[in-house]
C-alpha cells in the first residue's frame, strides 16, 4: 500500500491527506513545510502556530478520502462480511458491482487477491481512481458483465452488489471453491426473495438474511444519550455457502 500522510489538526479533530511530503502543504490553518512533512516528528505546526499530528495514513483514513459515484457500501456491513466468511490473507475473492471500491477495497485489504467486474463506465473509473489512492496492488478491475459468466474459479468469497443477482448464481455456483461463500446485498426484500427462489437446485445453501442498524452515542461529562440521528436501513444481505 502506499504510504501517504495523514495530518490531524489537533484542536478540531480535522483530517488532510498528504499525497506528496515534497511539497508544502495548505490548509484553512495554515500551511505545513515539506521539510516538516519529511521530518521524523509526528507532533509538527503549522505557519500560523496550530497544532497537528502526521501519521502515516491506515485503510480506514483512505476509505475516508474516496471519491464516492454511486452509493457506498458502509463500514458496518462490509465488517459484518469479513467476520461472517473468515477471510483473510491467503483468501481470493470476487466483488461485483463495484460501484466506488469501497467493498473491494475493503476486502483487498486483508485478502490475498481481489477481482472486481464493473460494467458501467462511470463507475469502473471512480473504483479504478480509489484503487490507485489506496495503492493497493492485488486489486483487478475488469468490465466484463458477470451475468454473462466468471472467468475466476476456486474463490472464497463472492459479493454481489447488482440489481439481479440471481442471474449470477449458476455462475458462482461454478467458481466457488466448496465450503465458498456467496454474499447478497440488496435495498429491498422483492429482489431478496426472488433471489432466494433461485436458489433451489444448486449446491449453494441459504444461511440467513441479516439488516445491520447502527446507533452512536453521545458520552461526557453532562449526559450519556444516544445520537439523535441513526444510521438505519442501508442493504440487506444475504449468506450463502457451497456445501
Amino acid at each position: 500500500m502506499r504510504t501517504s500522510k495523514i495530518l490531524i489538526e489537533l484542536n478540531s479533530g480535522k483530517k488532510y491527506l498528504v499525497k506528496d511530503v515534497s511539497e508544502d502543504y495548505h490548509t484553512s490553518f495554515g500551511i505545513i513545510s515539506s521539510k516538516e512533512l519529511k521530518g521524523k516528528k509526528t507532533k509538527i505546526k503549522s505557519s500560523t502556530g496550530k497544532d497537528f499530528l502526521l501519521i502515516d495514513a491506515t485503510f480506514p483514513d483512505l476509505w475516508e478520502q474516496f471519491q464516492r459515484g454511486p452509493q457506498i457500501m458502509l463500514q458496518k456491513d462490509i465488517g459484518w462480511i469479513m467476520a461472517k466468511t473468515g477471510i483473510n490473507k491467503d483468501s481470493e475473492v470476487l466483488d461485483a458491482g463495484g460501484g466506488s471500491g469501497s467493498l473491494c477495497l475493503s476486502l483487498a485489504n486483508i485478502c490475498k487477491k481481489v477481482t472486481v467486474y464493473e460494467i458501467h463506465p462511470e463507475h469502473h473509473k471512480v473504483v479504478q481512481k480509489n484503487i490507485d489512492l489506496s495503492g493497493l496492488n492485488n486489486v483487478t478491475l475488469k468490465k466484463d458483465d458477470i451475468y454473462q459468466g466468471i472467468k475466476e474459479k476456486e474463490l472464497d468469497l463472492i459479493t454481489l452488489d447488482l440489481p439481479e443477482p440471481w442471474q449470477v448464481v449458476k455462475h458462482a455456483e461454478k467458481s466457488l471453491k466448496e465450503g465458498g461463500f456467496l454474499v447478497i446485498y440488496l435495498p429491498n426484500l422483492t429482489q431478496m426473495q426472488r433471489f432466494l427462489a433461485s436458489l433451489k437446485g444448486t449446491s449453494l445453501k441459504m444461511l440467513e438474511t441479516v439488516e445491520l442498524l447502527e446507533r452512536k452515542w453521545a458520552i461526557n461529562e453532562q449526559i450519556m444519550r444516544p445520537e439523535f440521528q441513526m444510521l438505519g436501513h442501508t442493504g440487506f444481505m444475504a449468506f450463502c455457502r457451497k456445501m
